[in-house]
């Protein structure tokens, strides 16, 4: 099972042709891995593997917050009856975050979905997948091993590559993990060359990769939203403070016109300190803004009316 990749990006929509091949190879890998997942499951359920059927469930709402956005795609796509401005809001829907999506693991995202785009959710679905093959050890036999080897080289070099995308400070995988993992395969190959048996530790290999490429997919997104975040509060911040002196003047103009002015205090912006750079305190940071920006509302509406009222 191969990842179709999308031509172009967000900003450089793909042209219809290119759009036609890759909703082609989508939906067929779609396909393909929900095939994957029953396989999986009906073998889980065979077995009695409690564990694993758990396993597939969350890595099921992951395939179909794919699905959904597929069919959101062939929607607009519309048997290729588009617009340039189409393409250039099918590339947007591409890019963007899926919502609504279960961060894999054990228990519910509490924080409302997962924010990676749709090549990224097809990459982690893929990872998912290998990983529930082999920690259950329902992955294809012997006669294959040559198969599972090229497929996890191929693996961890997405994962050299994904962790390129995120400076070694924050990333969630270390380059000597990686390096690590590397040098285990190195290893594994040669004694396959022997002749030896790597059934063994093919399978821990396998699920230790597809680990490290789900992490880094999920911290670089997590980063990205961070970011996303703390560029909002900028915006919003700069807005207020702005804000915040134009109800200043308009104080000073109905307390020197208006007898008995409103004497609702003016909000000051610079009070909430400096911007968070952390998730939960960057929330509460903009629902601060947020009330800051509703008392300025108040403010700026008593005064206005005040001074309407002098000039009636």
């Amino acid at each position: 099972m191969s990842v179709p990749w999308p031509a172009g990006s967000a900003q450089v929509p793909p042209t219809a042709q290119q759009m036609l091949g890759y909703l082609d190879e989508l939906g067929t890998w779609i396909d393909d891995a929900r095939r994957d997942l029953d396989r999986l499951d009906q073998k889980f359920q065979a077995n009695h593997e409690v564990q694993g059927v758990q396993d597939i469930a969350m890595t099921l709402a992951v395939w179909q917050a794919i699905k959904d956005r597929y069919t959101d795609l062939n929607r607009t796509w519309d048997s290729g009856r588009v617009t340039d401005q189409d393409l250039k809001k099918l590339a947007v829907m591409i890019w963007s975050n899926l919502n609504d999506m279960l961060t894999p693991g054990t228990t519910l995202n509490s924080g409302g979905g997962l924010s990676i785009s749709l090549p990224e959710a097809c990459r982690m679905l893929e990872a998912l997948i290998a990983q529930l093959s082999s920690k259950y050890q329902l992955a294809p036999q012997a006669n294959e091993t040559s198969a599972r080897i090229s497929s996890l080289l191929a693996q961890i070099e997405r994962i050299r590559e994904q962790a390129k995308l995120d400076p070694p400070t924050v990333r969630t995988i270390s380059d000597a993990e990686i390096a690590d993992l590397a040098t285990d395969m190195q290893t594994l190959i040669d004694k396959a060359d022997r002749g030896g048996d790597v059934g063994g530790t093919l399978g821990p290999l396998e699920v230790r990769a597809a680990r490290m490429e789900r992490d880094l997919i999920v911290g670089h997104a997590e980063r990205a939203t961070l970011a996303t975040k703390i560029s909002q509060a900028q915006t919003r911040r700069a807005a207020l403070v702005s804000r915040e002196q134009t109800i200043q003047d308009l104080v000073k103009k109905t307390r020197a016109s208006v007898p008995n002015p409103p004497l609702y205090a003016v909000p000051h912006v610079e009070a909430l300190g400096e911007i968070p750079q952390t998730g939960a305190e960057l929330d509460a940071y903009l629902a601060k803004l947020d009330q800051v920006g509703k008392a300025l509302d108040i403010v700026q509406a008593a005064n206005q009316k005040a001074l309407d009222g002098r000039s009636s």
